[in-house]
């Protein structure tokens, strides 16, 4: 792959996470101010920490690549873009998690 070519390519990942964040964030947040909200009402319903629940969720998205990857033939509900897409996405909020809690 060219230069050209994957930066084109990320430049399309990245609008695809962006996507993705706008259009499930308020159904996750449940319209809260808090973008990390889902992960904190989850923790506080389960007795965990916001941090065990991401990585829960990240973990999930990082389990659905290894089923591309290890069973080609397997039915996906979400097509491999996506499923990169949402490792961004939660890669961004895991961050901001670290960060909140370190303040």
């Amino acid at each position: 792959m060219t230069q050209k070519e994957f930066n084109k390519l990320r430049q399309q990942i990245d609008l695809m996470a962006d996507h993705i964040m706008r259009d499930k964030g308020p159904e996750y947040t449940l319209m809260h101010d808090d973008v990390l909200n889902n992960f904190k009402s989850t923790a506080k319903r389960l007795n965990t920490s916001a941090l065990k629940v991401w990585a829960t969720y990240f973990d999930k998205q990082v389990n659905s690549v290894f089923a591309h990857v290890n069973h080609a033939n397997v039915k996906k509900a979400e097509s491999i873009d996506s499923r990169f897409a949402d490792i961004i996405n939660y890669a961004k909020l895991g961050l901001a998690l670290f960060k909140e809690e370190r303040l």
